[in-house]
C-alpha cells in the first residue's frame, strides 16, 4: 500500500512539474516600445491590437496630446500587430499602421496630409507614396512592407482593369446592339467579384519570393478565402520548413486551408458520378443524345452559362477555340444555358460564334440540371469522360487545356 501511495505521489509531482514547465513556456514574454509622432494629431487616441488571423484583440490603448504617443509593455506572442489612431477633435486625422513584434523598438512618423498608412487599399496610388514611415530593425517588418506594397499595387491594377472594362461598356452605348450592351453592363457589375483574385496574386508573388518567411504565412492567411488560390497555398505551405508549418500562424493557416478545402470538396462531390442525360433541349427544340456524344469523345466539357452573364460571354470564346482545335481528336463540348429568353439565348450563340451543341430548359436557375448539379453560380462546368463519368468540376481553363492536351 505504501509503495502504491508513493507511486501515486510521484505521478502527481511529475504532473505538477510538467504543468509548471508548460506554464513557464506559455508565459514567455517579450518587451515592446512603440513611439509615434503624428503631425496634426493634437488630441490623439490610439489602440494597439494583436492579429491572429482575421480577428483582432485589443492589448493596449493611450491618449496623448501634441502629436506624440507611445506604447510600452510585454507581449507573449510574436506576430503581427496593428495600431489605429485618430484625433478626438480633428476627425480627418486618423490612420493605421501594421507592425511585427517583438523588436528592440519601433518609431512611427506620419505627415499631416495623407495620414492613411501607405499600405491602404485605395485606387489612388498617390496616397501610399508618402505619409507614414515605420523605423524598425526587425527583418519581418521589412518583409511585411514588401508584401503590403505588392498588395497595394495589385489593388491599383484592379481599378485600372475595371476602368478599361467600364470604358468598353461605354463604347457600346451607340452601337444599337442591345445584347452587346447588356453583356458589357453585366461585366462591369460582376468585375468586383474578381478583386479577391488580385489580392491573392499579391500573396502568390510574395510567397514565391519568400518561401520560408512568417510573413508568407500572413500573406496567405490574408487571402486564403480566395477559392482558386487554396490549392496553390496548400502547396506553398507544404513546402515550408517544418518549424514554420508548426508555428502559431502555420497552424492557423493549416486549419483555414483545410476549412476551405472542405468547402471546395463539397463542390467536387459529383466526381465519379454519371451524367447519363441532360434535361434541356437544343435551339431546334429537340433532345440531345448526350450519352452518344460522350461515347464519341474522350473528354466532353459541359459548360453552364447564360447570354446575360458577362463573365460567361468573356470566357466562352476560349472554350470555343479549344473545342475547334481538338474536336476531331476527341474533345467535345456542350453549352447548357440558364436563359429564360429563347431569342436572347440563340442571339448570343450567333454573336459569339459558339458552334457546338447547345441545350437549355429556359427556366433560368430553376432548371432541373441546375438543381441536380447544385450550380450556384456561373460560369460553371463538368468535365465528363467517354462513359459519362464526371472527372472534374469547375476546372479552370489553363488546367482544362493541359488536361485535354495530355489526354489527346
Amino acid at each position: 500500500m505504501d509503495s502504491y501511495k508513493n507511486g501515486w505521489l510521484l505521478l502527481c509531482l511529475l504532473a505538477l512539474l510538467c504543468g509548471c514547465q508548460n506554464k513557464q513556456k506559455q508565459q514567455k514574454e517579450y518587451d515592446y516600445l512603440i513611439v509615434a509622432d503624428i503631425e496634426g494629431c493634437e488630441e490623439c487616441q490610439a489602440k494597439l491590437f494583436f492579429q491572429d488571423s482575421v480577428t483582432y484583440k485589443a492589448i493596449d490603448s493611450v491618449a496623448n496630446g501634441n502629436g506624440r504617443f507611445s506604447f510600452q509593455g510585454k507581449i507573449t506572442q510574436p506576430g503581427f500587430y496593428h495600431i489605429y489612431y485618430f484625433d478626438k477633435v480633428d476627425k480627418t486625422v486618423s490612420g493605421s499602421v501594421q507592425l511585427y513584434l517583438p523588436t528592440d523598438s519601433i518609431h512611427i512618423k506620419a505627415t499631416k496630409y495623407n495620414l492613411r498608412t501607405k499600405f491602404y487599399r485605395t485606387p489612388d496610388p498617390g496616397t501610399y507614396l508618402k505619409n507614414t514611415v515605420v523605423f524598425s530593425v526587425a527583418p519581418q517588418q521589412r518583409e511585411l512592407e514588401q508584401y503590403l506594397l505588392l498588395r497595394d499595387s495589385l489593388w491599383h491594377q484592379f481599378f485600372t482593369d475595371k476602368a478599361l472594362v467600364t470604358a468598353k461598356f461605354t463604347q457600346t452605348f451607340d452601337s444599337g446592339n442591345k445584347a452587346l450592351i447588356e453583356q458589357w453592363a453585366d461585366s462591369v457589375k460582376s468585375f468586383d467579384y474578381r478583386v479577391s483574385g488580385y489580392w491573392a496574386a499579391a500573396a502568390d508573388l510574395f510567397v514565391r519570393q519568400h518561401p520560408a518567411s512568417v510573413v508568407s504565412l500572413y500573406a496567405m492567411l490574408d487571402n486564403c478565402n480566395d477559392r482558386p488560390a487554396v490549392e496553390r497555398f496548400r502547396r506553398y505551405y507544404q513546402a515550408m520548413p517544418t518549424p514554420l508549418q508548426q508555428s502559431f500562424y502555420g497552424r492557423i493557416l493549416d486549419k483555414q486551408l483545410a476549412r476551405n478545402e472542405n468547402r471546395n470538396q463539397n463542390n467536387q462531390r459529383f466526381i465519379g458520378s454519371y451524367v447519363g442525360r441532360l434535361a434541356g433541349k437544343t435551339p431546334m427544340g429537340k433532345e440531345l443524345d448526350v450519352e452518344h456524344l460522350f461515347k464519341r469523345n474522350n473528354l466532353t466539357l459541359v459548360e453552364f452559362w447564360a447570354s446575360w452573364c458577362g463573365p460567361c460571354r468573356m470566357e466562352m470564346p476560349k472554350y470555343r477555340r479549344l473545342y475547334q482545335q481538338y474536336n476531331r481528336q476527341g474533345f467535345g463540348m456542350i453549352g447548357v444555358s440558364l436563359d429564360h429568353d429563347y431569342h436572347k439565348w440563340v442571339q448570343a450563340i450567333a454573336e459569339d460564334s459558339l458552334q457546338m451543341p447547345h441545350l437549355s430548359e429556359l427556366k433560368g436557375v430553376n432548371g432541373e440540371d441546375i438543381r441536380r448539379f447544385a450550380i450556384t453560380g456561373i460560369p460553371a462546368n463538368l468535365l465528363v469522360d467517354s462513359t459519362g463519368r464526371i472527372v472534374a468540376v469547375d476546372i479552370p481553363f489553363p488546367k482544362l487545356q493541359r488536361k485535354v492536351q495530355q489526354a489527346l
